[in-house]
């Protein structure tokens, strides 16, 4: 058996420290590749053609915004019985497509399951504890993916709910991005964490607007994750809100930045019902100062 993590940053070192004390990889001998575009990066020196040849698990270690472009150079040297497992928690900006549809429109007949949850690289490379909700219409990959992962710290829930799980870790995101400002302008706990009750409620609420399972939120792709990323230092999302908060703007990217305006349109003029999503809209997207919008907004409660 053969498996390959495209993608050689931070969670793909944290997936290959995964397997590499898995159980089942000790004791079946699997094979596993690991491929990125950057070459200091490409341990191997192998291609992706190389490393895809006769795969039949393929980690996807990107961010949403390179998934499109990687999926359609992947579809032709991927075997039919290969299992996808993305771990990108985003919408595309062009195509306003989350995960699960970009997979579907570019490897139509492939299987694959949404890997989703409190699982930081930085904690899984020093032996701690992750969680994760693997999202799969095929209840048989659950259980192959699952196998991988046996006497590992990783510990796995299933769920069939494969677009509300998408959708639950893009809104995570974006909602932890506008904690991350609100905390970064006052250094309030307490207004943080009454931002934090509101954004859940509008989380839920964006969830009954898109026809999805709402109790999604309150799990562990959805509540879990959320409190693990508003509070970690090793979340990109806290960091670009903490940014932003300082500057006005800033040069990085996250899967929460990148995935606002397209969760604005994919909710249509309903968002306009959702307080703190509008107010996301106009410090993130319009430039208005957040102090400002912040007080505004507590003003009006």
């Amino acid at each position: 058996m053969k498996i390959t993590i495209i993608g050689n940053g931070q969670i793909g070192g944290a997936i290959l420290h995964l397997l590499e004390e898995s159980q089942k990889i000790k004791e079946e001998k699997y094979l596993i590749e690991i491929y990125d575009k950057d070459l200091t990066k490409n341990i191997s020196g192998k291609t992706l053609n190389e490393c895809l040849k006769d795969s039949d698990f393929i980690f996807l270690c990107l961010p949403s915004w390179h998934l499109d472009k990687t999926l359609k150079e992947i579809a032709l040297d991927t075997k039919k019985e290969a299992i996808l497992v993305p771990l990108s928690k985003g919408i595309d900006a062009n195509s306003s497509e989350s995960v699960d549809q970009l997979i579907e429109k570019n490897a139509k007949n492939t299987s694959y399951a949404l890997l989703s949850g409190p699982m930081f690289a930085g904690e899984i490379m020093t032996d701690k504890m992750s969680f994760a909700v693997l999202a799969t219409k095929n209840k048989g990959a659950f259980k192959k993916v699952n196998n991988l992962f046996l006497g590992t710290k990783l510990k796995l829930e299933y769920s069939k709910k494969v677009h509300s799980v998408a959708i639950s870790a893009v809104l995570k995101n974006v909602y932890t991005l506008a904690v991350s400002i609100i905390d970064s302008s006052l250094e309030d706990n307490n207004t943080k964490g009454y931002f934090s009750a509101k954004g859940i409620m509008e989380m839920r609420e964006i969830m009954k607007i898109l026809k999805l399972d709402k109790k999604i939120i309150l799990g562990t792709a959805g509540l879990g994750d959320f409190f693990a990323t508003v509070s970690s230092q090793y979340s990109q999302n806290r960091k670009v809100g903490g940014d932003i908060s300082l500057h006005g703007t800033t040069s990085l990217q996250s899967e929460g930045l990148i995935s606002l305006s397209p969760l604005i349109k994919i909710i249509g003029k309903k968002y306009k019902k959702l307080p703190m999503l509008c107010m996301l809209e106009r410090i993130v997207i319009e430039k208005k100062d957040a102090k400002t919008e912040i007080n505004d907004f507590l003003k009006r409660i």
